[in-house]
């Protein structure tokens, strides 16, 4: 069932339930407030006449009859019997109106009961005792709330009224509401039907700021990692036929020349080509890998707790052993007081990766193979500044920088495909840190990695 169906059926079965109790509530209580005022008011007349009685000596009962004729008796179609302490009938007012079984209602009220009502078919019958001057008198009052009644009726057709009223307006709401609640839902769908792996733009987002505005944004974000996820699987394959074409034809070409070598020392020197140039691509797809791994599972990378300083003495003492002409200056900012302040959760074999790209990158760009490095702590965070004295670059080429295949004009005669940089941002992205290009005052480029402390 959709959601504007639900909505509707909703308010169409809850609204008129609910509207209808408090109705039920609002004319029960208004009948039973009658009753209590119309049995008040036979209290008080019966009352009333007993005193005219008996206060105004001098009173005819005829004249009291009279009264009781012109007044309430034709109001409320009223009888009133007035007894005196034995029980003998003092006053009865002159019309039709008969009490059934006055007598019995005298005797309980005699023996001891103090008020008696019932209804005898649209009348009201009230009996009572009453205290005068140290007498006790009894009074049977029977009348039939005309008025009253009326105005009941009138208030039910009034509650039946606005009962319907409220019915037909809530369901133009319902459906007015269900329709505005409902559309920006169904447009949503709509969009994220449309969606397919060649097509993950971002759907529109209301601005209304509520729930769906939410959910909207959320899958917008959600779209946006699946296209960079994508966008790695997809240029997967392409990366590592890229980076593994050339060593690939290299060792080939080796081996073909080997082949017809007959010196053991060519023999040796061949294998030990080879045996490196298969270990940078067993790297190299190792790495590919493991980021394609801990892209589906990220909770996997902060495995271990690695300490930063020593991470990067360790990649500068391989990069040394590689190339013995390269210089690092490394330092540690003052504002570092202790060595806990340099740990980082993370993968250690994957940040060795990222440090040692950008530390071969830094010596293969700088014009005197000397790359300057200081770490320092800033706001819970670690920052490694790695800098050399290369041709930097410019704001375009800056943009992309950590793009796929991106090769500068400092690049030129230097050796790779542009791919070193993008697996370090996401290693770097992966260990929720960032890593930003910069250019110094005094021109040198400049590689700021920041991460998380432990």
């Amino acid at each position: 069932m959709k959601l504007r169906q639900r909505i509707l059926i909703f308010f169409a079965g809850s609204f008129p339930v609910v509207l209808g109790v408090a109705l039920l509530a609002v004319y029960f209580s208004m009948a039973e407030y009658r009753e209590a005022e119309f049995l008040q008011r036979l209290k008080e007349k019966t009352t009333t006449t007993l005193r005219l009685l008996i206060d105004v000596k001098q009173i005819d009962h005829n004249l009291l009859r009279s009264l009781d004729e012109t007044t309430i008796n034709n109001l409320y179609d009223e009888k009133i019997l007035l007894f005196d302490s034995a029980g003998q009938i003092i006053y009865a007012s002159v019309d039709d109106t008969a009490v059934l079984f006055p007598g019995d209602l005298l005797q309980e009220l005699r023996g001891g009961t103090t008020e008696i009502f019932y209804r005898e078919g649209a009348y009201d019958v009230y009996a009572h005792i009453i205290e005068k001057d140290g007498a006790r008198f009894y009074a049977i009052g029977k009348a039939n709330d005309i008025y009253g009644k009326e105005k009941l009726r009138f208030l039910v057709w009034t509650l039946l009224g606005v009962f319907i009223s409220a019915v037909l307006l809530e369901a133009l709401i319902a459906l007015y509401l269900s329709r505005q609640i409902s559309q920006p839902i169904v447009q949503l769908t709509d969009e994220v039907s449309n969606k397919s792996i060649h097509n993950l733009t971002q759907v529109h987002v209301p601005r209304s700021q509520d729930e769906i505005a939410s959910l909207a944004t959320s899958f917008n974000s959600m779209l946006a990692r699946v296209e960079q996820s994508y966008s790695y699987q997809k240029n997967l394959i392409h990366h590592v036929s890229h980076e593994l074409k050339t060593p690939i034809a290299v060792l080939i070409s080796n081996i073909e020349r080997v082949l017809h070598e007959k010196d053991p020392q060519r023999w040796q020197e061949s294998l030990e080509f080879q045996k490196n140039g298969l270990m940078q691509m067993s790297t190299v797809v190792t790495t590919l890998l493991d980021i394609s791994k801990y892209e589906t599972d990220p909770a996997q990378v902060f495995s271990e707790t690695v300490r930063v300083d020593e991470l990067i003495f360790s990649c500068i003492e391989s990069l040394q052993i590689i190339n013995p002409a390269a210089t690092f200056e490394v330092s540690i900012h003052q504002n570092v007081n202790d060595a806990g302040e340099l740990t980082c959760p993370g993968n250690e074999r994957m940040l060795h990766i990222a440090f040692l790209n950008v530390l071969k990158n830094a010596v293969a760009y700088s014009t005197n193979e000397r790359v300057q490095v200081e770490i320092a702590t800033q706001q819970k965070s670690i920052q490694v500044l790695i800098d050399n004295n290369g041709i930097t670059l410019s704001e375009k080429e800056q943009s992309g920088l950590f793009t796929y295949f991106f090769r500068g004009q400092n690049s030129f005669k230097k050796g790779g495909i542009g791919l070193g940089l993008v697996m370090v941002s996401k290693i770097i992205q992966l260990h929720k840190g960032t890593i930003v290009y910069q250019v110094t005052e005094a021109g040198k480029n400049r590689f700021v990695i920041s991460l998380p402390q432990s």
